[in-house]
């Protein structure tokens, strides 16, 4: 298979939010399946160019576009006592009227000055909080985070829209059951997400003790990933009957959700394309010719929108959207992404 893009890349076609706040350099929780152990390294300090550089764009910006904070380092984690970054950040947000997703392990959300500040968003509509769990009671492979019922019973103390991230969700180590599990977060969340372990191929003596079937994550085959969509839809059932909205994490099973993997419905934004649009689209009209993607693209963050925004974010939106473009093109890549589309005699249609 042939993409001009690195193939590592195309995962944001199924992705909203590109843009990341990244306080600091490394993490101290020493999560033994952390996926940014791929792309980071070193000691752990704040990154004083990530306060800069939002506050700079923060200042340009005249549409509502999402930032998570943060994806390759826990925001909270004990560094932040002291320094601050995420904090920092976050008043920047609260200043400038960014929405924000906040992505973390830590019952530091409960504490003081950031419970102040986080509920301080979510007054204005400006803040979505994902806590991220692999299990409700073990916690070997998580050894220096927050046990996970305090990060739950954190969940309580602040006045936000709440996503229970399992991520990533191992089959006989997360839970034993999907309804039970679903029953003992409800009254802490409004939504659960989920993303499968992704592991590298020599890793897989160690997870495979929990679980035998798995998928290629990668195009280069380095990249393994559990492969359970049977468990999916357990846990899709489980949260209709709970009244919890079920998202997805880079799984392609967009027939399976019902709100946006980072709950993107809380917050009054503006969303780039990706191939949940396109999904959803052909629900409606069957087809749609390859050639006519564009137009689908102009009711979204995209084309001539993108010409007055920062000269950061507008490089970050184009290059999305040209990996984009490139995914639809290629059936081989589309494939990989999503079992429910496909690039036929020049039309992209649903597989039924």
């Amino acid at each position: 298979m042939e993409l001009a893009i690195n193939p590592s890349k195309i995962m944001s076609s199924l992705c909203y939010s590109i843009f990341r706040l990244e306080p600091y350099t490394n993490c101290s929780f020493g999560c033994k399946y952390c996926y940014a152990r791929w792309y980071r390294s070193g000691k752990i300090k704040p990154r004083p160019k990530a306060l800069g550089m939002f506050l700079k764009v923060a200042k340009k910006l005249k549409v509502k576009i999402p930032f998570r904070l943060a994806t390759l380092s826990e925001p909270l984690q004990d560094i932040e006592e002291n320094a601050k970054y995420s904090l920092k950040l976050m008043r920047i947000a609260l200043d400038y009227k960014i929405p924000i997703i906040l992505c973390t392990k830590s019952d530091r959300i409960a504490k003081e000055p950031w419970k102040s500040v986080i509920n301080q968003l979510a007054e204005e509509g400006l803040i979505v909080v994902q806590m991220s769990i692999s299990s409700l009671d073990r916690t070997e492979l998580e050894p220096k985070a927050p046990h996970p019922i305090k990060r739950l019973e954190a969940l309580n103390e602040i006045e936000t829209p709440k996503v229970l991230r399992l991520q990533p969700l191992i089959p006989n180590y997360s839970f034993s059951n999907a309804e039970e599990f679903v029953e003992r977060v409800k009254d802490y969340v409004d939504q659960i997400t989920v993303e499968f372990l992704r592991i590298e191929r020599s890793e897989l003596e160690f997870y495979s003790k929990f679980w035998q079937k798995w998928s290629f994550y990668s195009f280069e085959g380095n990249l393994i990933k559990v492969e359970a969509p049977e468990i999916l839809k357990e846990l899709r059932e489980a949260c209709d009957r709970y009244g919890l909205n079920f998202g997805l994490c880079k799984e392609g099973y967009f027939d399976l959700e019902t709100a946006n993997c980072c709950g993107m419905h809380h917050l009054d934004v503006e969303l780039r394309p990706t191939l949940r649009e396109i999904y959803r689209e052909l629900i409606e009209v069957g087809k749609i010719r390859i050639d006519e993607i564009g137009k689908i693209f102009e009711r979204y963050l995209s084309g001539r929108k993108l010409e007055n925004l920062p000269g950061p974010i507008r490089k970050a939106l184009k290059y999305h959207e040209k990996v984009l473009l490139k995914v639809l093109r290629d059936q081989n890549v589309l494939s990989h992404l999503t079992p429910l589309m496909k690039l036929e005699d020049s039309f992209i249609t649903l597989i039924k």
